[in-house]
């Protein structure tokens, strides 16, 4: 990792403790201290900053992990699952996967194709 992504890594953590430092108001002060405590160390101590980059990059990492499978499974339990239950209790068999009482799952289509059918494909 290049110096120039180590400072811009250590301004982002910077900048992130101030901005919730006034998204938290004087609830949580110790926001602001800890902001200023990375941006001194990070500049008086650059083998400091160094670890502290690396281990905001871990803790990223693991957060990465957890979120998407945190998120994905809200997705589909919120969204999903309702839209399968829904389509379920809807049509019986909407795609023709079980078969109805014929010897056969071939339908006969009849239907005569246009020149409109090929205009717009997909």
């Amino acid at each position: 990792m290049s110096e120039s992504e180590k400072s811009k890594a250590q301004l982002v953590i910077v900048t992130g403790l101030v901005v919730l430092y006034f998204i938290f108001k004087s609830r949580y002060p110790y926001l602001l201290i800890a902001a200023a405590a990375v941006g001194v160390i990070s500049i008086a101590i650059p083998v400091a900053g160094d670890l502290i980059v690396k281990g905001w990059y871990k803790f990223a990492e693991v957060l990465g992990a957890i979120n998407g499978k945190i998120l994905l499974s809200i997705v589909f339990f919120i969204v999903l699952v309702p839209v399968a239950i829904m389509a379920k209790l809807g049509k019986k068999n909407p795609l023709a996967l079980k078969r109805e009482s014929k010897k056969s799952v071939f339908i006969d289509r009849n239907h005569k194709y246009t020149s409109k059918d090929l205009e717009q494909v997909w």
